[in-house]
């Protein structure tokens, strides 16, 4: 009932939520939009969308093979299965469907394989971190943000004061930058940055403190399982050339639209983008709409003189650019490893409820 309760929940929410995404758009605008797109471009930016899934595998291996040996194509397997399921089921159940597809082929229990692929997490997040580092410290902008008349139905917003993006940005990109900062120092000194914590945060609120110190000893950890320095700054330098691909494809639907923008709008909207679809999507079109409101909202905030009509048009053309590969591989796995798509789900389901009871 509880399981029922929530996909209902986000089913409605991402119905209604799609309805104010398309309810300022005409139809026959978005239709023409679509249409002016150069297909040279399109096929020009599957290269860096489809070297992703390779160097993904490529980062987490350093990772994987510091706690139990695995094959490419059986971590290929699991984290392809683990987007299909993410794309069409939602509500972050891939991970879970990651960890069992890993478990199956490397013989590795399941609680080992989860926290392999929550330790994943970790070099991908300096990736991350860099991209929206880039964003907050390039973009500044002159003037005030007029957004366009219509937008999520809503005749007229209120412009956006410059002064309050610049603030933000550089307010964003010094936290960034701390954090980052720490990440390496953890790995360098666990305890001095433990020390330091007590030293400052602990006199404000202890309980702060000892949250604090949690979290970074989780982070600790994870930088810790690798091997060696020089494996972490393998898995890192992957991680990086990954979320390189990803701005790269940024650039790429930019230009295939035509569209006039700095050099900086890639990162921008990937900065953007990655907040939407770490949310847990409803199943069908929840990933649709995660995909489309931070590529929309980012438009119209970093690209001059967009329309509203462009800017979801370009949100839907580089959800389908990401969905295809991600169907046309998760049927290759699902074949060659002789999985059942629904039997994953269930699986993953029934994981996902047992986590709470085993923690």
């Amino acid at each position: 009932m509880k399981r029922t309760i929530q996909i209902v929940v986000s089913l409605v929410l991402a119905g209604v939520l799609a309805w104010v995404l398309f309810r300022g758009v005409r139809w026959s605008e978005l239709y023409a939009s679509i249409r002016k797109v150069d297909l040279f471009w399109l096929l020009l930016l599957q290269i860096p969308v489809w070297a992703s899934f390779w160097l993904r595998i490529l980062r987490w291996k350093y990772i994987v093979r510091a706690v139990h040996p695995a094959t490419f194509r059986s971590m290929f397997s699991a984290t392809q299965l683990g987007f299909l399921v993410n794309f069409i089921i939602g509500l972050r159940l891939g991970e879970f469907v990651r960890a069992i597809v890993l478990s199956r082929l490397s013989r590795v229990t399941f609680a080992k394989s989860l926290a392999l692929a929550t330790l994943d997490r970790v070099s991908d997040l300096i990736g991350l971190l860099v991209v929206m580092i880039v964003a907050a410290f390039a973009f500044r902008p002159t003037g005030d943000i007029v957004v366009p008349p219509g937008t999520f139905g809503i005749e007229q917003l209120p412009p956006i004061p410059a002064t309050a993006v610049q603030t933000a940005g550089i307010t964003a990109a010094i936290g960034l930058s701390a954090i980052l900062v720490i990440l390496v120092a953890l790995y360098l000194n666990q305890g001095l940055v433990f020390g330091i914590t007590r030293a400052t945060v602990g006199r404000v609120s202890k309980r702060l403190s000892d949250w604090l110190c949690s979290v970074m000893e989780q982070f600790a950890e994870g930088l810790h399982v690798f091997r060696s320095a020089s494996d972490m700054l393998k898995s890192t330098t992957y991680s990086l050339i990954t979320w390189g691909c990803f701005v790269v494809a940024l650039a790429g639907y930019l230009k295939a639209f035509g569209l006039d923008a700095p050099w900086y709008a890639p990162f921008v909207i990937q900065a953007f983008l990655a907040f939407g679809v770490s949310v847990p999507a409803a199943p069908g079109i929840g990933m649709l709409v995660n995909f489309s409101y931070p590529i929309v909202a980012s438009l119209l905030v970093v690209v001059p003189n967009v329309t509203l009509a462009d800017a979801t048009a370009l949100a839907l053309v580089a959800y389908v650019c990401n969905l295809l590969p991600i169907i046309i591989l998760g049927i290759v796995c699902l074949h060659l490893e002789g999985l059942s798509f629904f039997e994953l789900s269930r699986e993953s389901v029934q994981a996902e409820d047992a986590a709470p009871e085993e923690a």
